[in-house]
């Protein structure tokens, strides 16, 4: 058992070593976005663009479209109850921040998209729908917890915390012993970091992602983005019967839990209270 556990570790510290090496050389292998959303990614950074301007880029992505009518719709983003069928109106109500989140998760989505033959498809299939059902409690809790400001932030670091766990999946062929549940718990965050920064992404989303298991921190002020994330990650966990609520018991004396007025005993009760958009965000992001 011992050498087998000296082994797993050689073959990660292999990888882990090969993937600093890339990461200085800025080398990364990682695939790119596909061009279409990466057009779209890239048009959305500019300041001046207007919502009319946003609506004609997204008609490259039929797909992206269609996502955008879906989330204006939706019990999350509708709550006039109106519906929409023009994509410019559509936009207009989602704003481009919502617009460029849903672009990043169908992109992601195909990035690490997996044969169903695959030995690690089920894995993967798990940690999406734990990227997007986190996304969505934490798009939720933001509202209720005094920080709509950061509530798009919120969705994307949500989207993207496993991103470090999809990598690693990615190249478990090579590497079966990086599909251990230890390391892609770990490791994850740490290299999704890596990766974040590669692509490009906010500071605020960079460090929510890297620090989403900090169990530490400070246990005053107001809650931040990294609190929101940690939180909505444990409660999705919870949510898809990955963990038991006596299983938070060792999280709700953290910060993260604290600022936000959450526990074991009442985690149930706070995923009662946002299911209706929950079920609403996972409809449209599946």
């Amino acid at each position: 058992m011992a050498q087998q556990s000296t082994q797993q570790q050689d073959v990660r510290l292999d990888f882990l070593k090969q993937f600093a090496a890339q990461l200085q050389a800025g080398k990364i292998e990682l695939p790119p976005f596909p061009d279409a959303y990466a057009r779209i990614l890239n048009a959305l950074d500019d300041p001046d663009l207007s919502l009319g301007e946003v609506a004609n880029i997204v008609t490259g992505a039929p797909d992206l479209c269609v996502r955008i009518l879906l989330m204006a719709n939706s019990v999350l983003m509708n709550r006039s109850g109106v519906e929409v069928t023009d994509l410019d109106v559509a936009v207009a109500r989602l704003g481009v921040a919502a617009v460029r989140n849903a672009a990043v998760s169908l992109a992601t989505r195909q990035l690490f998209i997996a044969d169903r033959r695959s030995p690690w498809y089920q894995q993967l299939e798990e940690l999406h729908q734990s990227a997007v059902t986190t996304s969505a409690i934490a798009y939720s809790l933001a509202h209720r917890c005094g920080l709509a400001r950061v509530r798009d932030n919120a969705m994307l670091a949500g989207l993207l915390h496993n991103v470090g766990g999809l990598y690693l999946l990615s190249h478990a062929k090579k590497y079966p012993d990086l599909a251990d549940e230890e390391a892609l718990e770990y490791w994850g965050p740490g290299i999704g970091r890596a990766i974040l920064e590669n692509w490009g992404f906010p500071d605020e989303i960079v460090l929510a992602v890297d620090q989403q298991n900090l169990k530490d921190g400070y246990r005053h002020g107001t809650p931040t983005l990294i609190d929101l994330v940690t939180v909505s990650k444990q409660l999705a966990r919870l949510r898809m019967n990955l963990m038991d609520v006596e299983a938070l018991e060792e999280w709700e004396e953290t910060p993260a839990f604290t600022k936000l007025e959450l526990s074991s005993k009442n985690a149930e009760a706070v995923l009662h209270e946002v299911d209706d958009e929950v079920t609403a965000f996972l409809g449209i992001f599946r």
